[in-house]
């Protein structure tokens, strides 16, 4: 099969590792890449190739058809593959080839099939020959003998965008097996998939890796929509070899308030703030040891917050770096900036030919847009006119580019420069913003905004509500009010995603707005005057979704509800704001943080959940008497008390009873007296707390709520165990544990047995001990509760230290301890008296040059593997005499 006529294959090579060489031994390189450069050119020449361009150690090559082009990469290796071609240095080639449409300029090509061949030569290593589908379809019935082709299969490449079935040239005289393809699968990121491709910007992007290698704080700055986050994604994924602990994308422009960076930032990567702490100092700890790359993408609005962080970061972990996209500088300490230009737009002074007119990368932007929009696209002489002014009058703004391309669907490009004149015309009269560059962008998005059918503007300001993306169901219920019905809303949204005013997040089921694009949309919103209509229904729905959640986050729909509140956390948070601003919405505010308060447990999310649920406290002057209030401080009262502020805590325990108490809610009165006792005990006041244990108790009993006993029941066993009286705690132990199975509450019967087990270690029953921690883990392991197993791994550190297993006892309390600071749940006093001096025996007899590391080595176990493991464990002490057992 031969390439048809105007296919051209591209051959990419370059040498792996010559950075490494040329710094070892400079003046052997210079020869050997002389001669590693003639054979290059002179294996090209032999099979009717084309040498585009000779670059750094490696070369461009082109070749009508690709079978020439294998041969010739073929020739190459075997050349190289003797150290003595290149005066005595091993050269390590390696190629890439991909076959596409002929497009170029001068003696140059350019173009998406270009770049592919690049990438292609990216993923390989020394030694090896890649090929793409295209190339592979054309030259398989036609290889030479003993050539084959090994299917390596669907590889992401670094362009970002659509992944490439890759293949290796096989030959009985090259190597055969080499080590996973450099794919951006190969190294840990987040960085989204593209879904168009990257035009120019060669020496934007040679410019910024050269800075990055020799800065540790980059930021790209520049107008809205110049590509400021695009480049900072490309230049990523082209360096991702130097980062092998990931490169990490925070998107910063949803979140409104800079107190929440840190938190942004700790939630990409993963990192839990532990209790009493600011989040920070888990980043401070994550980031020391670590080489990898955070791009924190649209800092504008949280420039301060931003700039302190990277600061912070930076100190704390030498082998960091920070990639910021940013509308300004963010004035910290080493940093290095780079503006992103605006793409190269022809000169109005000159008059180009319509095939020269692709020279300029507006251009080619715009017609490749185009031809997306239109497949039928293409320069003319009767449009290149058009062309130009489009590009020139948009300023080479990417973005307003995409924009104007997606309009030729429906409009001729001749319509579409001349309905630019015009609004660029009315705004700059109108004087709407300071500098040209904004004003063009706000141009730009009037007209799209000018174009819309009147139910479409409704929708688009509408939009404006959402922070961070929404679903269909979001956009129906909260969109769907006066001229436009729920049934409407989709068709609408399509309009907007065929527009380029809505972006379809990658998987599909997401959508959100531009930032530059939602604060355009804020502003008519504001005109229309039904803002707070809008955001009484965002409210609405996202409360009603919390609420919906809040069951599902202890039982087994866990996983799928924390994900969907993951996707929602952000309009959560705005709509708790509009509740915050608005004192009619008080009770909802209420009703919110009592609904995702398990939310924030789960996710380790405590400071958060705290000052969201303490600003929902707040806001009237005249504080209303509600059960919803109540309960809101209910809540307050337990996130205090499970992150050590206990004295906060009883002020919103106590304001909380007095509601309770004035509305005669009994349920809530035990409940809240509960959580008045562990504060107590947290104030070392154990005759308060067992005076609120034993009323709740008491009341828990009239009421004849079962949950409330085995709550009640529990305070109260912790206290009698934390006072030596194990007699009086097992009884209630085993009384949650029977309430608990009536209720089907696996996670309560959980908390009950692991009360049974401190008992028996207190005892001295360590065969009984295990018994119980193997129900316990088994209930771990079935439910996936972090929460029992997180105190399975601390009361499990306390048996290996009664049994006098020390290293095993140090391993899992450092399991225990890394999971702490994870979910930000402090062990209680009771749990910490049992613990403590346990842990404090295996310290004693192994030392601290033997505790620490031991500990420490728990302390890098996944929760996962640490349940894994301590669980096994368990279960192989279970039927066999253990030594020390006194049972």
């Amino acid at each position: 099969m031969q390439a048809s006529p105007g296919v051209v294959t591209f051959l990419f090579t370059d040498i792996e590792g010559s950075t490494r060489l040329w710094e070892a031994e400079p003046e052997r390189m210079r020869p050997a890449l002389a001669r590693h450069d003639a054979i290059a050119k002179a294996a090209m020449d032999r099979h009717r190739g084309v040498v585009v361009k000779m670059s750094g150690d490696g070369l461009h090559a082109a070749f009508n058809d690709p079978l020439d082009a294998v041969n010739a990469a073929l020739e190459l290796q075997h050349a190289l593959a003797d150290p003595e071609a290149t005066g005595g240095i091993a050269l390590r080639v390696r190629c890439g080839l991909h076959a596409g449409v002929d497009e170029r300029r001068d003696n140059d090509f350019f173009g998406g099939a270009v770049n592919r061949a690049a990438r292609i030569t990216g993923a390989a290593h020394g030694g090896q020959v890649l090929l793409s589908q295209a190339v592979a379809a054309l030259i398989r019935d036609r290889l030479p003998a003993g050539v084959a082709l090994r299917d390596l299969g669907s590889v992401r490449l670094r362009d970002l965008s659509s992944p490439e079935q890759v293949f290796q040239v096989v030959h009985p005289r090259l190597r055969a097996d080499f080590p996973a393809l450099r794919s951006l699968e190969a190294t840990p990121n987040n960085l989204p998939r593209q879904l168009t491709s990257f035009i120019g910007r060669e020496r934007e992007l040679a410019e910024v890796k050269n800075l990055l290698a020799t800065t540790r704080l980059l930021t790209l700055h520049g107008v809205g929509g110049i590509g400021k986050t695009r480049l900072s994604l490309q230049v990523a994924a082209d360096v991702m070899d130097d980062y092998p602990d990931g490169e990490w994308l925070v998107e910063l422009a949803p979140i409104a308030d800079p107190q929440l960076v840190a938190q942004a930032v700790a939630s990409v990567l993963g990192v839990k703030e532990e209790a009493g702490h600011p989040v920070t100092e888990a980043l401070e700890r994550y980031v020391k040891d670590r080489q990898l790359l955070i791009i924190l993408d649209n800092c504008e609005h949280v420039v301060h917050a931003c700039a302190e962080l990277a600061q912070q970061l930076l100190q704390s972990g030498p082998r960091l770096k920070v990639l910021a996209s940013s509308r300004e500088h963010l004035h910290a300490a080493g940093e290095t900036t780079y503006p992103v230009p605006a793409l190269a737009v022809p000169d109005p002074s000159t008059t180009i030919a319509p095939n020269a007119l692709t020279q300029y990368e507006s251009v080619r932007l715009l017609v490749d847009r185009a031809v997306a929009a239109q497949p039928a696209f293409q320069v003319t002489e009767q449009n290149a006119l058009s062309i130009s002014k489009i590009c020139r009058r948009l300023d080479g703004i990417p973005l307003a580019i995409e924009l104007a391309a997606a309009r030729v669907r429906a409009m001729s490009v001749d319509n579409i420069a001349a309905r630019l004149n015009d609004r660029f015309n009315l705004l700059t009269a109108g004087a709407r913003t300071a500098l040209p560059r904004q004003q063009t962008l706000r141009a730009l998005i009037d007209w799209s905004y000018d174009l819309l059918t009147e139910k479409e503007r409704i929708l688009f300001r509408r939009l404006a509500v959402f922070a961070g993306g929404w679903t269909l169901a979001a956009a129906e219920a909260v969109l769907s009010a006066g001229d436009v019905d729920e049934a409407m809303v989709l068709e609408l949204l399509v309009g907007l995603v065929d527009k380029s005013l809505v972006m379809v997040e990658a998987e599909g089921t997401r959508y959100r707005l531009l930032e530059t694009v939602r604060e355009y949309a804020q502003e008519r919103l504001e005109e229309s005057g039904e803002e707070a209509g809008v955001r009484k229904r965002h409210l609405e729905f996202y409360l009603a979704l919390a609420e919906k959640a809040a069951p599902g986050l202890s039982g087994p729909e866990q996983a799928s509800w924390l994900k969907q509140l993951d996707g929602d956390r952000e309009n959560i948070l705005a709509a708790h704001a509009w509740c915050s601003r608005t004192s009619h919405n008080a009770e909802s505010g209420y009703r919110l943080v009592h609904a995702i308060k398990l939310y924030w447990f789960t996710r380790g999310l405590l400071d958060l959940g705290h000052r969201v649920t303490v600003e929902a406290l707040s806001p009237p002057s005249i504080q209303p008497r509600s059960l919803a209030r109540c309960k809101a401080l209910w809540v307050a009262g337990q996130i205090c008390s499970y992150t050590g502020r206990y004295e906060e805590a009883q002020r919103h325990l106590y304001e909380s009873l007095e509601i309770a108490r004035y509305h005669g809610d009994r349920r809530m009165i035990a409940a809240v007296q509960n959580y008045l006792a562990l504060a107590a005990l947290g104030q070392g006041d154990r005759a308060a707390a067992r005076i609120h244990c034993e009323e709740a108790l008491e009341l828990a009993r009239e009421l004849g709520n079962k949950r409330e006993i085995a709550v009640a029941s529990n305070a109260l066993a912790q206290l009698n165990r934390l006072d030596g009286k194990l007699d009086g705690a097992e009884p209630l132990y085993e009384q949650v544990v029977v309430l608990a199975r009536e209720l089907h509450d696996r996670e309560f019967e959980a908390i009950g047995i692991l009360g049974l087990a401190m008992v028996a270690i207190g005892r001295g029953f360590a065969q009984r001990a295990h018994e119980l921690l193997c129900e316990v883990l088994t209930i771990a392991y079935e439910t996936g509760s972090k929460t029992a197993g997180q105190s399975a791994l601390e009361v499990s550190a306390g048996l290996a230290a009664l049994q006098k297993q020390w290293e095993r006892s140090a391993r899992l309390f450092g399991a225990a301890e890394a999971q702490t600071l994870r979910t930000g749940i402090r062990r209680d006093p009771a749990d910490e008296a049992f613990l403590q001096p346990l842990i404090a025996n295996a310290r004693n007899a192994l030392g601290e040059s033997r505790f620490t590391p031991a500990e420490a080595s728990g302390r890098t176990l996944a929760f996962e593997q640490a349940i894994t493991e301590v669980r096994a464990w368990q279960l192989s002490s279970y039927d066999r005499p253990l030594s020390g057992d006194q049972s």
